[in-house]
């Protein structure tokens, strides 16, 4: 990694946003592996990685930002990202009450 490259705009893009993706599925696995959810295949399914390197990383009121230190914030966040994904995969499978 280049430890002087700096973010100055969102949203990612090229070999930036590509790299964010990789580091993000890495991350999501190890998290994963530490909080072994539930419901995991519907905790994967609802994991996007674009998506949250789109939406819920970075904000404009963050930049500039030096590179490196924006990817080690994906480490820093995702465990609460993925805790609420698995907590909404939850409430997606559970079985609807029985009425008698």
């Amino acid at each position: 990694m280049d430890s002087h490259a700096i973010i100055a705009s969102l949203p990612l893009s090229g070999d930036d946003r590509a790299e964010f993706i990789r580091t993000a599925n890495h991350a999501f696995e190890c998290v994963i592996e530490r909080i072994e959810p539930n419901n995991e295949q519907m905790t994967r399914s609802l994991w996007d990685a674009g998506h949250y390197v789109d939406h819920h990383l970075l904000d404009e009121a963050m930049l500039p930002i030096s590179r490196d230190y924006a990817l080690s914030l994906i480490d820093a966040f995702l465990v609460s990202y993925v805790v609420d994904l698995a907590v909404e995969a939850d409430k997606l499978t559970v079985e609807p009450p029985t009425v008698n």
